[in-house]
């Protein structure tokens, strides 16, 4: 399965090379003519959720220590881990019913038992997204509730924020899916200028049925069976976003500031010059604290 992925990542940048010619130039033309604009989809609204109920999953490597650095290239150092991931949902006392479920790659690894909290033995094949799928999978039957999909890989900074983002996601229907983080194109491509705006996939708030919606336009949860992080990258984070953005409705991310920024495939008008006002690129390259939780401002409750 891993050089199955392997070889399907490769096969994709070398089609991407063969094509780069042409490419560029249907790049060249949305940058400088924009005859290549996207038509605007209807924004389609979200199915209610009944009550306050939200479902979360956080995914673990056994591997990894409770507190740990991340290290990414161009990016700001920062703390985080599982140990920060419970403390966060397990000291929650808002308004909405928390469930929290963690899945974990390799237990076998762990220096330490997970306590007080249901536990899910999954695959690495998949990585985080192995854990997304199996708690999918438990979860897809049931009535509709708000769902959060997270790692360990989200900043230590320990910040209340559950209650603002449901409230500010409750009332906002046409969103159909909400993150902390997000890039404007695939770093994983010789196409230097793509422009293919997704949620970074370390934190995701999203409803049971919208999941269910993407799964059956995908065939399968997004990322399944792919062992290559590159890979799993483009067919899993990238694709989850993209999905949700052809089924008609919005994404958010909310900003280090507190404000959430809006896109939907109206902005992929122009490659995105005329709709886009943050950096293009990587969200995290010029955040203060980069994966950090930062709640919504109260203006927009």
């Amino acid at each position: 399965m891993k050089q199955y992925s392997k070889y399907a990542f490769y096969t994709i940048i070398l089609t991407e090379l063969l094509l780069l010619p042409v490419y560029f130039m249907i790049n060249y033309m949305k940058w400088n003519f924009g005859k290549y604009r996207k038509k605007n989809i209807p924004l389609k609204i979200r199915k209610p959720v009944l009550g306050n109920f939200v479902k979360v999953c956080v995914h673990e490597w056994g591997g990894y220590k409770g507190k740990r650095e991340k290290i990414i290239k161009n990016i700001k150092e920062f703390e985080c881990g599982l140990d920060y991931q419970l403390s966060r949902f397990l000291k929650y006392k808002g308004k909405y019913d928390v469930d929290l479920t963690v899945t974990v790659s390799e237990s076998s690894l762990m220096d330490k038992k997970i306590e007080n909290v249901n536990v899910i033995e999954v695959s690495n094949v998949g990585m985080d997204f192995s854990g997304y799928e199996r708690f999918y999978d438990r979860i897809k039957e049931i009535d509709n509730q708000y769902v959060i999909l997270s790692n360990s890989s989200v900043n230590k900074l320990q910040k209340e924020f559950i209650d603002g983002y449901l409230d500010y996601f409750k009332e906002n229907t046409s969103i159909g899916m909400m993150g902390i983080s997000v890039n404007s194109k695939i770093y994983q491509s010789f196409i230097i200028n793509n422009y293919n705006p997704h949620l970074q996939s370390f934190f995701l708030l999203t409803t049971i049925d919208v999941l269910r919606e993407v799964v059956e336009v995908n065939g399968s949860f997004p990322g399944k069976g792919i062992n290559h992080k590159l890979l799993l990258i483009r067919k899993g984070e990238v694709a989850l976003s993209t999905i949700v953005l052809n089924l008609g409705y919005k994404l958010a991310v909310v900003l280090e500031n507190g404000t959430p920024f809006l896109f939907d495939k109206s902005s992929f008008a122009d490659n995105g010059k005329s709709s886009w006002n943050i950096d293009f690129g990587d969200y995290r390259i010029n955040a203060i604290n980069p994966n950090a939780i930062n709640p919504i401002k109260n203006i927009y409750l």
